[in-house]
């Protein structure tokens, strides 16, 4: 009964204060209707709205007073002449100290002004720049003070694009060529100096894994260099063809070519050899077939050597994607046999 008449007394002097909150908390049933009448709200609830006031009160009373900060602004460059190109990068931020009510300056925290470099000027001087900055803020110091353009004649160019990309493929898949990149060159813009040291324009790099499909990805171009350089196109396609790869074995016989008919004639030991090779799945019958996979051993090979070995020259056939190829054995041995 005396926490219940605690309760009461305390939700009692905070409506005295705050009449909205007996409005909106008290829901007494009116008389006669035959029900009890409603308690106020819980001790918990009470406390909990008292907290959001006073806190309220407490950040409207302490953005009135008068604080000092430091913000970091952006630069942004105007009026580039189209013929010239900044050499050297301006800074990319200003770190400005701003004294102030807290109001504004919770303002600026979250969306800062931006410094605006002239280029028609060589020299710019930060200490007059305006701001724009909310009434009763002044800046106290500015980092630099000074801001120097070096500026020098635009030239363009045309680069090859230096593809940074990595492609993985499981086992049983592979690249069918090599990427393609579509353009293959970019005009680069920028001063004289700078552009005239570059001999390729990079890509982002990038690390596909697991690659089983063809594909065809935009992939965006480094931009480094900005805002010195100007790259147009922004970005290139790539394309990429992977498909199934398969295992394939055959046995070829190594013949002997450049014989002149008066010498005597060239025995290989053994005289054939196993060529295991990896072929796309799709191109497997054709490599298994074709008749211009063989292998042969030049005479004047057999004539410059000293070893007793030779290795063979495998010909692989047109048309027909081969990779990762094994030649058993890899050395012939080789023998003359007289002719009668």
């Amino acid at each position: 009964m005396q926490t219940f008449w605690a309760e009461r007394t305390v939700w009692s002097e905070i409506t005295q204060r705050f009449p909205l909150l007996q409005q909106l908390f008290s829901r007494r049933t009116p008389a006669g209707d035959g029900r009890r009448p409603e308690r106020g709200p819980s001790k918990g609830t009470v406390i909990t709205i008292c907290i959001l006031i006073s806190t309220l009160l407490w950040f409207t009373f302490t953005l009135q007073e008068t604080y000092t900060a430091t913000l970091n602004l952006p630069v942004r460059v105007v009026n580039l002449p189209p013929d010239q190109a900044l050499a050297m990068p301006p800074p990319q931020v200003v770190r400005v100290q701003l004294r102030g009510e807290g109001y504004p300056l919770v303002q600026l925290y979250f969306n800062p002004p931006t410094v605006t470099l002239d280029a028609r000027q060589d020299v710019v001087d930060l200490t007059g720049i305006d701001l724009n900055l909310p009434r009763g803020v002044v800046v106290e110091s500015i980092v630099p003070q000074v801001v120097e353009l070096r500026k020098e004649p635009r030239v363009t160019r045309r680069l090859p694009v230096e593809l940074r990309v990595v492609i993985e493929t499981p086992p049983t898949h592979d690249l069918l060529y090599p990427p393609r990149i579509d353009p293959d060159s970019v005009q680069v813009s920028g001063a004289a100096s700078i552009v005239a040291r570059l001999a390729a324009w990079p890509t982002e790099r990038m690390h596909l894994r697991e690659v089983r499909d063809s594909l065809s990805l935009r992939v965006p171009l480094a931009d480094t260099l900005r805002p010195l350089v100007t790259v147009v196109p922004e970005a290139v396609q790539l394309y990429v063809r992977v498909v199934p790869f398969t295992e394939g074995v055959r046995e070829l016989a190594v013949r002997v070519t450049g014989v002149p008919s008066s010498q005597r004639m060239v025995t290989l030991e053994p005289a054939t050899v196993r060529v295991r090779f990896r072929v796309p799945l799709f191109q497997y019958e054709a490599a298994m077939t074709a008749p211009d996979f063989f292998a042969t051993v030049p005479y004047e090979v057999i004539r410059a050597d000293t070893t007793g070995r030779v290795r063979p020259i495998l010909h692989l056939p047109d048309g027909v994607v081969i990779r990762d190829v094994v030649m058993i054995p890899p050395a012939l041995r080789y023998y003359n046999v007289l002719i009668q």
